[in-house]
């Protein structure tokens, strides 16, 4: 595990203002000036709670922080001596906005408190000044940079719709899942409180599984994308929200493109199938009935892969020839990682096998034969050889003087005897 560093901490602070104050804090706690380090980080914290509700303000147009920052403002008029706005600040922010957990508050208010004590002489101690220790100071101060101030403006309520205009608005540039990931992780996810993260989490499961408007249809995808990166950072915590309120997470659908990417996502994380209740799972199954690529991949409506491929080799053959390249590509990775290849080669090989004329056995030959080739054993090659010769089709059309030489190639190389297979 990596050590925290306070300098490393202070350059990841996010208000360049805020930031300035820190170094003073930085420096009184290297001279080992722990009392004034932390009077002066509760100073700093005051001060980044009232940029972070500017900023939201002003660049955001969050009413909400504005009214806010008047009502702090009405507080420390009315008694402009008293320091009692500042908690009144701190509490306000907790209540009104997602930049704090609860745990982050209450230390937050603790720090006032030994900050409190650190400044003001305690007649009836033996010590007039409170007198922390080198790793109580630290303790604070990892604690403040952690809860708020490496922390953007964003976790607040605004945070659903700021991300998602924002993923949305870049998705020319983020293009990938990889690519999208970095760029959560570097803008968003770092110290992202897990009220804000469920409440995100929510709200992407409604844009990609419900709604089917105009903007969630052109967005579906990068939607899609967001949602499994925060599913998977997070696995434990978003399936118990998922099982503790199944009757919202299972409003899903009726529409097609709902339910294809509800099956894409279920695809990556079978365990949630289960964690849905009987309304969604018959508008999955519906789905799946209709269209036999949903069908190849959904893997999660069996017990394991075996079982899977045994019920997709039970499919007439001319769905089965129709799966897209991609789908199979997929299908063949997930059999392989689970120790099933040769059941999923078999499956190819039939639908080769069946071909009905030439130019099927062409398109099959190359959507559903090259792939296997590589995964090919004496036995499953010695089933294709024999599909093959079973089958004028497969052997008699032109293309098979440049696709069959491949298989022949294979059988050398396997020493498997070819004389048995004439026409081939």
């Amino acid at each position: 595990m990596t050590s925290f560093s306070i300098d490393l901490s202070a350059d990841r602070i996010i208000d360049q203002r805020t930031r300035d104050y820190f170094a003073e804090v930085s420096r009184s706690f290297a001279n080992e000036c722990y009392r004034s380090s932390l009077v002066m980080l509760w100073t700093v914290v005051v001060c980044d709670l009232v940029y972070k509700l500017q900023t939201l303000r002003d660049l955001y147009s969050d009413t909400s922080a504005g009214k806010l920052l008047t009502d702090v403002e009405t507080k420390r008029l009315a008694n402009p001596t008293s320091p009692d706005w500042e908690i009144f600040l701190l509490d306000e922010v907790f209540k009104r906005t997602k930049m704090l957990e609860i745990s982050e508050h209450a230390q937050l208010k603790h720090l006032q408190q030994l900050r409190h004590f650190s400044a003001h002489p305690v007649l009836s101690g033996t010590d007039l000044l409170f007198r922390p220790t080198k790793e109580d100071a630290r303790a604070q101060i990892r604690m403040a940079l952690e809860a708020l101030l490496m922390k953007p403006a964003l976790f607040s309520k605004k945070i659903v719709e700021t991300l998602v205009t924002d993923i949305a608005a870049n998705k020319a540039v983020l293009i990938s899942r990889e690519k999208l990931k970095a760029y959560l992780e570097a803008r968003y996810l770092p110290n992202m409180p897990l009220a804000t993260e469920r409440e995100l989490f929510r709200a992407l499961w409604k844009f990609c599984f419900k709604l089917n408007n105009a903007e969630t249809v052109a967005n579906r995808q990068i939607n899609l994308d967001a949602l499994s990166i925060l599913y998977a950072r997070n696995r434990v915590e978003m399936r118990t929200m998922i099982n503790g309120d199944r009757p919202a997470f299972s409003n899903v659908g009726p529409d097609a493109q709902p339910l294809d990417a509800l099956i894409l996502f279920l695809v990556d994380y079978p365990e949630l199938y289960s964690s849905l209740d009987r309304s969604a799972t018959l508008l999955v199954d519906g789905r799946l009935a209709a269209d036999i690529n949903n069908r190849a991949m959904a893997h999660f409506t069996k017990p394991d892969m075996a079982a899977h491929l045994a019920a997709l080799d039970g499919e007439d053959v001319t769905k089965l020839a129709t799966i897209t390249e991609t789908v199979w590509q997929s299908l063949l990775s997930e059999a392989e990682a689970a120790g099933v290849i040769d059941e999923a080669v078999r499956i190819a090989i039939k639908i080769y096998g069946k071909s009905e004329n030439f130019d099927a056995a062409d398109k099959r030959f190359s959507r559903f034969i090259k792939p296997i080739l590589p995964k090919l054993t004496v036995a499953t090659l010695t089933e294709l050889l024999a599909e093959c010769e079973a089958n004028p089709q497969t052997y008699g059309r032109a293309r098979a003087t440049y696709d069959h030489p491949l298989i022949k190639a294979l059988a050398n190389t396997l020493k498997v005897d070819l004389t048995l297979y004439p026409s081939l």
